[in-house]
């Protein structure tokens, strides 16, 4: 007997689109929540934290989550970040409250050679 019972498809949900991108590491600050994928980041003591507010200068987007303690605070970890390429604008937060993306942070990732699309 030969049956087919099902399938299962496995996708990673990725906030990079396209195929042309720079991913870097860079350390991350301790005691931050919610550094998830898609997160704008800067840079501070060359430490990635949340930005502060839309207009900040973005280093980049977070490639992936950055695991935190048992508390969920960042201790000792390192951040993948997109610095280079197109991400997809719903994805992109910013603050560690999670604030949608504005067109005034669309704006500032352009000029760093990120676009949000």
């Amino acid at each position: 007997m030969n049956a087919k019972i099902g399938s299962v498809t496995l996708q990673e949900k990725s906030v990079i689109t396209g195929s042309n991108h720079i991913i870097a590491a860079y350390p991350v600050a301790d005691g931050l929540k919610g550094l998830t994928a898609g997160t704008a980041v800067k840079l501070d003591s060359g430490k990635v934290t949340h930005l502060a507010t839309d207009a900040d200068d973005a280093v980049g987007i977070l490639y992936n989550t950055v695991t935190g303690d048992d508390d969920g605070k960042s201790k000792e970890a390192v951040a993948q970040v997109v610095v280079f390429g197109a991400v997809k604008k719903e994805s992109v937060t910013y603050t560690e409250s999670a604030t949608a993306c504005t067109e005034t942070l669309v704006e500032k990732l352009r000029k760093n050679g990120i676009y949000a699309l």
